[in-house]
């Protein structure tokens, strides 16, 4: 499960970064057809920023895999190996529960905006929900791997050798 659950990530990962490379080529195209042919392309701006919010998103349990966010690591690299694995737990389940409020908050804005059919003030048409949706969707994932290091720490191993 949790090989799987890594895996998933990765591929996710990938994703992501063909989207930040879809995002950059419509940028240029915008940006070639404002100042060469004097005709934008229409939404971009706003299709960007769409994208930028599920690229964000959708990257945190792969941070969280790769252990790249923030941390206090004058204190943590101090601590004895069990320590460490009790505050990472405890760390971990705090995480979780701010995450999970954070998922059922998003959830709320996704839900709220894809009733009353908000849009994104553009030329071209553009749900405003869609954006919101990504913030749910990316918490959500976030408190899966927190979850699954919890267990792993609290179980006596480290989360980069299960």
């Amino acid at each position: 499960m949790i090989n799987a659950l890594i895996e998933f990530h990765r591929r996710l990962a990938t994703i992501i970064g063909l989207l930040i490379i879809v995002v950059v080529l419509m940028i240029v195209a915008d940006a070639a057809g404002r100042f060469l042919l004097n005709k934008p392309l229409p939404g971009s701006v706003e299709m960007s920023r769409i994208a930028l919010a599920w690229i964000l998103f959708l990257s945190l349990a792969y941070g969280q895999i790769q252990g790249v966010h923030v941390r206090v690591e004058v204190f943590f690299s101090r601590y004895s190996p069990r320590l460490r694995r009790i505050v990472g737990t405890v760390t971990a389940l705090i995480s979780m529960f701010f995450f999970g409020l954070l998922t059922y908050a998003g959830w709320d804005m996704f839900q709220t905006s894809y009733v009353v059919s908000e849009t994104i003030p553009a030329p071209i048409w553009l749900p405003f929900w869609l954006p919101k949706l990504a913030m749910p969707i990316g918490f959500a994932l976030l408190v899966l791997q927190l979850g699954m290091e919890a267990v792993i720490l609290a179980s006596g191993k480290n989360p980069g050798s299960a």
